[in-house]
């Protein structure tokens, strides 16, 4: 009788007890910027630019980017810069967004790479004093369900602050 009591008291734990939480991003770092890389998303390089490829095939690349002065304009001639080796592509209106520290200009663009039909979304973000370029690209069929983890990781992009490089300190020399 308590052996049955002990497996009904153990049953009764395991299905209260809450699923374990799922792992946390991995932070990788790019050129003066780290993002937070949710799981399922493998870093292929990380040094100025990060380019991040999914098991589906997706592909994410952020770069950091020169000042922009006028952010559609830059926006618009890198997204036209983006889709002009696709064959039949069409390129969306753009969608912008301003608040007290971000702005950002978005592109969806359509197209064919190779008989394979591809939706790339281009973002170009201006966070604090610095500029990123964010290209999602994806298979027609697996683009929407990979837009919220690529929209994560723009959002998660967050500036580093370098110091300049130590100086040496200056010796005066003695006057014999």
């Amino acid at each position: 009788m308590r052996f049955l009591l002990l497996i009904v008291a153990v049953l009764q734990t395991a299905s209260t007890t809450p699923p374990a939480a799922a792992p946390a991003p991995v932070t990788v770092r790019g050129d003066r910027f780290q993002i937070a890389v949710p799981q399922g998303w493998k870093v292929l390089t990380s040094d100025a630019d990060v380019i991040l490829a999914h098991t589906s095939g997706a592909s994410l690349l952020i770069v950091r980017v020169e000042a922009a002065k006028n952010l559609s304009e830059y926006a618009q001639q890198q997204a036209e810069r983006i889709m002009s080796p696709l064959g039949f592509a069409k390129l969306s209106d753009p969608r912008n967004y301003k608040d007290a520290h971000d702005e950002w200009v978005e592109y969806e663009i359509r197209g064919t790479r190779q008989a394979d039909h591809r939706r790339i979304l281009y973002r170009a973000l201006h966070r604090g004093t610095a500029f990123y370029g964010v290209v999602y690209e994806a298979g027609e069929d697996q683009y929407e369900a990979l837009l919220t983890d690529a929209q994560s990781i723009a959002e998660s992009v967050q500036n580093l602050i370098q110091s300049p490089p130590a100086r040496r300190p200056v010796t005066r020399r003695a006057k014999k």
